[in-house]
């Protein structure tokens, strides 16, 4: 007796179903994927040496502060005659020179009065001499006198003030007392102008000073 076979795919005429992926269960965690194998990147280390820190900011300017102009001055000790105490000795040597022009003018007239009544010829030139030394030689001879003797009319010992050379402080000579004589008929004949320059000039010179080469200080 011949047993019965089982039927196949094959005598069917049907091919067998493919097995199918099982999708995620409940409760069943998902695979893991699988771990790389590429080696792992070298760690980062810390600088041997700290990075210099940023510089700071500049501030903002406080204020406008300017330093003052540096003005080269006279000797330790010493400082620039102001133009009040200089115009001060000035009066106080025109006072003395006045009074000497007088004294002396009325000796000559005294005497070339005396010669005319006289009749005297020698009395009358002896005169008129001290006439000419009063009114020309005294004004003239007066300051550059002074000045090249010691630096100081009697004007000027009173208030301190002595004038000197310009380019090294020393006493001035005559040809240099002769030109500041002439530099203040200089500065006077434009409205004075010459002499408003010491409140101009930052060594407080007038102009008979720079025609001369010559400053005037005193005692600090």
């Amino acid at each position: 007796m011949e047993t019965p076979q089982e039927p196949t795919a094959e005598s069917t005429g049907s091919s067998a179903p493919e097995p199918s992926t099982p999708g995620p269960q409940p409760g069943v965690p998902a695979p893991q994927p699988e771990a790389s194998t590429a080696p792992p990147p070298p760690p980062v280390t810390a600088p041997l040496v700290a990075a210099a820190p940023p510089p700071p900011a500049a501030p903002p300017p406080a204020s406008q502060w300017e330093a003052p102009e540096y003005v080269p001055g006279p000797a330790p000790g010493y400082a620039f005659g102001g133009f009040g105490e200089r115009l001060v000795a000035y009066i106080i040597d025109i006072v003395i020179t006045g009074i000497a022009i007088t004294l002396i003018a009325v000796i000559g007239g005294i005497v070339v009065g005396a010669g005319a009544v006289s009749s005297s010829n020698f009395l009358a030139g002896t005169g008129a001499v001290i006439l000419v030394f009063a009114l020309i030689v005294i004004p003239l001879a007066y300051f550059p006198y002074f000045w090249a003797r010691d630096g100081q009319t009697p004007g000027m010992r009173m208030l301190g003030l002595t004038v000197v050379r310009d380019v090294d402080g020393g006493p001035i000579s005559g040809g240099q007392a002769v030109l500041r004589l002439i530099g203040y008929w200089v500065s006077g004949a434009v409205f004075y102008l010459g002499y408003i320059w010491i409140f101009i000039d930052k060594r407080r010179r007038g102009w008979h000073d720079l025609i001369a080469g010559t400053v005037v200080v005193k005692r600090a």
